[in-house]
């Protein structure tokens, strides 16, 4: 007789409508790396290798993403998007006037102040090169020479480089023809000796930012290809060595984007290595003519989909994985639109761009106001293309979308366009991924304007650095499990006895055929669980009527095991006398 126990968990959740309201009827029977993971990286198609003849295009400066003739393109628009975009750039212009000099402190991080001086400068440098003002001129000037006189940029957190790297190239560039040959040696000096020459040091097939497949590569290769290309005539070798091993590792990272777009690290770290790929590409494109095919990547230029499947009903993200509250601009939404023919596709950011200019707009005559716009804004001025066609009524994105590859997720919703939708999404993958949480299978789940399961998003790293926990240390049994929002005491998880889910498995997910309009996905769980149970699966589906079903089917191996089915909510729960009644927001 075998010893063999099945188990099966249904939650079923009804919309009332047209109240929005949920009843739940559930049923239960019986480096500092950053990025250190052990998983084998997806495999990558290799990009095209730049050539003798694109190095020897290299045109004079300024010629990093826009040189004179796009400049002469931009001061020529005049479509009302265009002169938004302007206006908003004069006006951050006049804000980082009057702002305070920067404190680079003598040890630990740049990142922050490095960030700081790199918006300054390419706001500053673009604002100058359109209108001829001249105080903007030498206040960028200012903050360059502080940024290159630095003795060091913080190998040592080699993200602090990429992004200072970022901000000496472009401020080189753009103000060449400005600046003093004493002036264009010395940051030309500080990007070979404190950028290039550095990233050196740090070797491939090591699993470090220069061949990971996580942000770090997009971010520091980013940056370190701008740098190298501001100096290239100066030291052609060097900077064609720089340049060249990015082109070769950037695919590695790029590779997490097939085949469907998704992100594994989360959407604010989409937002981070995206835009610094994004940059790699443009400045390969402006300066040899060529990205390589790294700007057609399978699923690349798809990702834009994924971050529209993200955002739910209320606004609110799909806020998995090590997620900060991501700002509301976006810059290199308005490049995908550009890369994709499709203005829709920079809906958000649009929608962001006009309120910001609706508030200059409000603002008594000669007065600025402060608004928080991206470090990499000025970028954007460059990306739109108002030769977009207009922008169709509504998106044309589906209700239901499954995606495979790094990160298999799934997202069902009810309605596009409409706050009290009802939305379910659910990740499968693994652990082990870089900013990964042991959340596989977890979901958040949204209807009547209402969050009803929640993702907790990160902890704070320095909190977690000042209780000595190892936050880059992805292993079975590593202290990084044992915070609350990281380990699976904060997701809404099937578990067996409170174990781990085993770092080792990856749970794919297949989208179910649609029978009379219920859609629905299955994330096979059982890699995730092996030595606890011998098969494990999590099935959502969504009616017609907007309701939703969450079931859970495990079969036990040899022992029997105790389940529990966890659920973050901050809504009331009450038992009732079939299950448990959630109330929220009235």
């Amino acid at each position: 007789m075998q010893n063999l126990l099945s188990c099966v968990a249904t939650g079923t959740f009804l919309i009332l409508l047209p109240s929005p309201l949920i009843a739940a009827d559930v049923n239960h029977s019986e480096s500092e790396n950053p990025d250190g993971m052990t998983q084998t990286p997806a495999s990558s198609p290799a990009a095209l290798p730049l050539t003798d003849a694109n190095w020897k295009r290299l045109p004079p400066h300024p010629r990093l993403f826009a040189d004179p003739a796009r400049i002469t393109a931009v001061k020529s628009r005049k479509d009302e998007i265009s002169q938004q975009l302007l206006a908003l750039l004069q006006n951050d212009a006049e804000s980082k006037l009057v702002s305070e000099p920067l404190v680079y402190p003598p040890t630990g991080f740049l990142l922050d102040p490095v960030r700081k001086v790199q918006g300054r400068i390419l706001t500053l440098a673009l604002a100058y090169r359109l209108t001829g003002d001249k105080r903007y001129f030498e206040r960028a000037r200012k903050e360059l020479l502080q940024l290159a006189d630095l003795p060091e940029w913080r190998p040592s957190h080699f993200l602090d480089v990429g992004e200072a790297a970022l901000a000496a190239g472009v401020g080189l560039d753009w103000l060449y023809g400005d600046l003093t040959p004493e002036e264009r040696e010395r940051i030309a000096n500080a990007i070979v000796k404190n950028a290039l020459l550095p990233s050196l040091d740090v070797k491939e097939g090591t699993n470090s930012w220069v061949d990971g497949d996580f942000n770090w590569n997009q971010v520091c290769h980013g940056g370190l290809v701008v740098g190298a290309l501001a100096v290239a005539e100066r030291e052609p070798e060097l900077a064609r060595r720089v340049v060249d091993r990015a082109v070769r590792n950037l695919p590695k990272a790029g590779a997490a984007y097939a085949p469907d777009g998704s992100y594994p690290e989360g959407p604010s770290y989409w937002a981070y290595g995206t835009t610094f790929h994004v940059i790699l590409v443009e400045a390969l494109r402006s300066v040899l003519g060529t990205a390589g095919g790294l700007d057609r990547m399978p699923g690349f230029l798809q990702t834009t989909d994924f971050m529209e499947q993200m955002k739910a009903p209320t606004g609110q993200d799909y806020n998995f994985s090590d997620y900060h509250k991501r700002g509301k601009s976006e810059p290199i939404l308005l490049w995908f639109a550009k890369e994709r023919g499709r203005r829709e596709t920079a809906r958000e950011e649009l929608e962001n761009l006009a309120a910001a200019h609706r508030t200059i707009l409000d603002a008594p005559a000669g007065e600025r106001r402060d608004i928080p716009l991206s470090r990499h804004f000025a970028l954007e001025v460059l990306w739109w293309n108002p030769e977009l066609p207009p922008m169709r009524a509504a998106t044309a994105l589906p209700l239901h979308w499954t995606a495979s590859g790094s990160l298999p997720i799934a997202v069902l919703r009810s309605a596009w366009g409409d706050p009290n939708a009802t939305y379910l999404a659910i990740k499968g993958g693994t652990p082990n991924q870089s900013h990964g949480h042991m959340d596989v299978g977890s979901f958040v789940l949204e209807a009547g304007g209402v969050r009803w399961a929640l993702d907790l998003g990160t902890e704070s790293y320095d909190k977690m650095r000042a209780a000595k926990l190892n936050l880059w240390n992805y292993s079975q049994n590593s202290s990084r499990w044992t915070t609350f929002r990281v380990g699976p005491e904060g997701h809404n998880l099937l578990r067996f006895d409170g174990a781990l889910q085993d770092i080792t498995g990856k749970a794919e997910i297949r989208a179910l055929p649609v029978t009379n309009g219920v859609v629905g996905d299955v994330v096979d769980l059982t890699p995730l669980y092996r030595g606890q149970v011998a098969k494990a699966e999590r099935t959502v589906r969504m009616y017609p009527d907007r309701s939703v079903s969450i079931t859970d089917e495990w079969t036990t191996g040899d022992r029997p095991v105790r389940a529990s089915f966890q659920w973050l909510t901050t809504a009331t729960v009450t038992r009732t006398s079939d299950g448990v009644r959630l109330e929220q927001a009235g």
